[in-house]
């Protein structure tokens, strides 16, 4: 090999070793470029992970404070549905009170007059069983039939005394009026009720039918003393009959048992006629009824 040749040679391996130096020192600093890359994508990474914790737990802080909320604002609804639900029930029982009342006596009259078509049916047939004479209906005059033989004396009756000059409707009801202060109740009854059939538009014609109620109280036929009072309040409303036929129509029921109907109509009598004489005995009567 001539000096040329290992020139050559020599300056080929010196090239080799600057190459070799020079990629080992970028090799260094690309390794530290990477580290240091490591290290910030590290910090990065640690720093963005703790904003992302607060934030989750500010988020979930919210959410509980929202939950809270909500559940409150629950409550309230529930309570505000419960006041709504009670003030209804409220409203509606004050408007049924207001009319049970009347109802409940429109049904007991009407239960009343039923038990009492169902007792004439059962005197009509031991009657007929009997072989006696039919009894009359609740509109119909009393018929007389055989008086049963009796032991003791029967009682000596007046005269009943007929005024010459008399309208004959003043004069049929001083009549009926005179058998009932006889005591003569079943005739008094039979009576009242021919008088206004025959005369329905006298001025005696509420007062016969109030009689009619007062004779059933005498033989404590209560139930029909209620219907025959409750036909004066319903036919002559205006008649100065109607606060006693009231009054009367309560006691019978008290007769019965009934309190709640006895005290509703001494109630009614009170708030209607509160000047007349029988709202007096109504308020005396309402404090013994207990």
């Amino acid at each position: 090999m001539n000096y040329s040749g290992f020139k050559g040679v020599i300056v080929v391996g010196c090239l080799f070793l600057f190459a070799s130096c020079v990629t080992e020192k970028e090799f260094l600093y690309l390794n530290d470029q990477i580290v240091a890359l490591n290290k910030r994508v590290n910090g990065l990474k640690e720093t963005t992970d703790k904003k992302v914790d607060a934030k989750l737990v500010s988020i979930r802080e919210k959410q509980a404070e929202t939950a809270v909320e909500l559940g409150r604002i629950r409550d309230e609804m529930r309570q505000v549905s419960g006041r709504l639900e009670e003030n209804n029930h409220l409203v509606k029982h004050a408007i049924e009170r207001d009319t049970t009342a009347q109802d409940e006596l429109t049904a007991r009259l009407a239960a009343l007059k039923d038990r009492v078509a169902s007792l004439e049916t059962r005197v009509d047939r031991i009657n007929s069983y009997l072989g006696l004479e039919a009894g009359p209906g609740p509109d119909q005059p009393l018929k007389k039939v055989p008086a049963l033989p009796v032991t003791k004396t029967p009682k000596k009756q007046a005269p009943v005394v007929i005024k010459p000059g008399v309208p004959p409707d003043k004069r049929l009801y001083d009549f009926n009026l005179g058998l009932y202060r006889e005591e003569r109740y079943e005739e008094a009854i039979g009576g009242f009720r021919n008088f206004i059939k025959k005369f329905p538009r006298s001025e005696f014609a509420d007062n016969a039918q109030y009689w009619i109620g007062e004779s059933y109280m005498a033989l404590k036929q209560y139930e029909q003393a209620i219907l025959a009072f409750q036909a004066v309040i319903k036919k002559y409303p205006k008649g100065n009959k109607v606060p006693n036929a009231i009054l009367r129509q309560a006691l019978a029921f008290y007769e019965l048992k009934d309190k709640t109907s006895a005290r509703l109509l001494l109630k009614k009598l009170v708030k209607k006629y509160p000047k007349s004489n029988e709202a007096r005995i109504a308020k005396a009567k309402l404090k013994t009824i207990k």
